[in-house]
């Protein structure tokens, strides 16, 4: 739906001045519909007179008219009457009423009949050599995206773009949008803050550039909550009628949202599980079962949970309605990041097995059992995100996972099929051997979880946290990183208690970290960044990553009583010094 017309006809009415500045704005592209040859000057009182000329292909538009050059014919009229005949008045009726006043060719006018699609893009305008105006379109925002489209939001976004100035756009839940053009973040703490330079303003407006690759570039900066922004962005594409293509996109995966909602268990109010123990031997079910009435797999999960754990009970209703509003490029970059986690999570949970049957005490053994229960958890958490807000296409957790993996670069594979399996096969096919449950636990604990784990958790929800976005997801990936803590405690404990009964196991646990960890933080790499040793990834450098993971296992290494490489032999690339770095804890 282009909603640019009906937006100039009532700005025409409202603030003729303003709708005819948009109108002039956009003649570049508009010239360009003209059948030519046609070349006419256009006087509009007040605002000035220009050159529009068509002809052999080509078009083109000059300020200051037409002077004593020849043209078809001389068109002059008020701004309110220009903006109604670009909204769809007829051109022919308003030079009859005498609204148009046409000196020369009045025929060759005729053609001006064209000129009525007042719906020329913005992309359109600027790839035409149009400059499209920021203080014009912000203003123009009320009568662009109607009151309706506002209802139940309520935000403020202050636009900043360097040279040109700053407006605080006030979305109003069900009202009209309101703007105010020279404004400042004084008074407007926690809103959203978007800075721009002109040049990417202009090149996101002819579409030489996508936001998501603003952002990853850094020529676009978000200060709190992003998903406001987002809307906003997909509001102004609607308005042109640019916005179709996600708009199937989000109703399409609205309708596998409410499909899959209360997937494992979870319901709308986060409490799905059914009453009872499950159990047909249990005296309290007994009578109730005896017909065959079982629980499903997912309400037996579920009820595990109410009495243990809750992922069944996260609230994903914010998540999902950022999540449609998100446009598909930014929506796979989100996929991308998160798969490795939710692989991972299964991948771990299923490689843990070997680990507990080969446990070398009673204690350990416990311990790794309850960590496997975790790593399940872990995996459903994933899984109900993937299923239930990112819409991902099949219809059980294997599929789903076969999906995601499938976007996994070599680095991923090097440390899950190359590191972790490969050695949890080991251990299986030899569940005495105390060196190799060594390594292992070097593998899974101070790599797999130590490094990766925490380091990604941290970069993930610090970003979500400063951004205001996907709630839902925010508590769930912290209680994991809950858990990863306690299983990295009894990762440390495990191997100082072995290396300080044989030293010897200290050089098994040095090699795999020498081995792996470089591997291991390649992952971090995302696929547009054009080196390993230098990228940007959720606003922190690599230089930030890299040293947070590093400084993380030096500590614990420390504490084992085991020296590491230095940064240059472990990481791809430098690391930051602790006094520059942001903290990501």
């Amino acid at each position: 739906m282009d909603n640019t017309r009906q937006a100039i006809r009532t700005m025409a009415s409202e603030d003729p001045e303003l709708a005819a500045r948009l109108v002039l704005q956009g003649l570049p592209a508009a010239a360009g519909s003209i059948d030519g040859p046609l070349a006419y000057e256009l006087n509009v009182e007040g605002l000035g007179s220009w050159l529009v000329w068509s002809r052999n292909g080509q078009s083109g538009v000059e300020e200051g008219g037409a002077g004593d050059r020849p043209v078809d014919f001389r068109l002059t009229t008020d701004p309110a009457t220009l903006a109604e005949m670009a909204g769809g008045e007829s051109a022919v009726k308003l030079m009859l009423g005498g609204r148009v006043r046409i000196r020369g060719k009045r025929r060759k006018a005729l053609k001006l009949r064209s000129m009525g699609d007042a719906g020329a893009g913005l992309d359109e305008v600027a790839r035409a050599g149009g400059r499209v105006d920021p203080d014009l379109l912000y203003r123009a925002l009320p009568y662009l995206v109607p009151a309706e489209w506002t209802k139940g939001h309520s935000f403020k976004i202050l636009q900043e773009i360097g040279g040109e100035g700053a407006w605080l756009i006030d979305v109003r839940d069900g009202e009209r949008i309101a703007v105010t053009p020279g404004a400042s973040m004084n008074g407007n703490e926690g809103i959203s803050h978007v800075k721009l330079s002109g040049d990417t303003f202009r090149r996101l407006l002819a579409r030489e550039l996508t936001p998501p690759e603003a952002m990853q570039q850094q020529l676009t900066t978000i200060d709190g909550p992003v998903a406001p922004v987002t809307l906003l962005g997909r509001w102004m594409e609607r308005a042109q009628g640019n916005d179709d293509a996600e708009l199937a996109r989000e109703a399409e995966q609205r309708e596998i949202q409410a499909r899959r909602a209360g997937s494992w268990g979870a319901t709308m109010n986060g409490d799905g599980s059914r009453g009872g123990q499950g159990d047909p031997g249990h005296a309290a079910e007994g009578e109730r079962r005896k017909g065959g009435d079982l629980m499903s797999y997912h309400q037996l999960y579920a009820l595990w949970e109410k009495q243990n754990w809750k992922a069944h009970e996260l609230d994903f209703s914010v998540d999902k309605e950022q999540w449609l509003i998100t446009p598909r490029e930014a929506q796979l970059d989100t996929q991308w990041s998160l798969g490795a986690f939710y692989v991972g999570e299964e991948r771990v949970a299923a490689d843990l097995a070997p680990f507990v049957l080969a446990a070398p005490s009673g204690e350990i053994e416990a311990f790794l059992s309850t960590q496997l229960v975790d790593e399940v958890r872990h995996a459903v958490f994933f899984d109900r995100f993937g299923a239930e807000v990112m819409c991902l296409g099949a219809d059980d957790l294997r599929s789903r996972l076969a999906e995601i993996e499938a976007t996994m670069l070599r680095p991923w594979h090097d440390v899950f099929d190359d590191g972790l399996r490969e050695i949890a096969h080991r251990i299986a096919a030899r569940p005495d051997d105390l060196p190799l449950f060594v390594e292992g636990i070097t593998t899974y604990h101070m790599i797999i979880e130590g490094v990766l784990a925490m380091t990604g958790q941290r970069l993930i929800l610090k970003y979500m946290g400063e951004h205001d976005i996907y709630p839902g997801f925010q508590k769930g990936f912290g209680l994991v990183e809950q858990d990863e803590h306690r299983h990295i405690a009894f990762g440390v404990k495990f191997l100082k208690d072995a290396v300080e009964e044989d030293p010897a196991l200290g050089k098994i646990v040095q090699g795999r970290i020498e081995e792996l960890v470089p591997k291991a933080m390649k992952i971090f790499v995302p696929p547009y960044a054009e080196s390993a040793r230098e990228f940007t990834s959720y606003s922190n450098t690599s230089g930030e990553i890299y040293g947070y993971a590093y400084r993380a296992l030096k500590r614990r290494m420390n504490v084992i009583g085991l020296e590491i490489p230095g940064p240059e032999d472990l990481m791809p690339g430098p690391i930051d010094d602790v006094a520059e770095a942001p903290a990501l804890a």
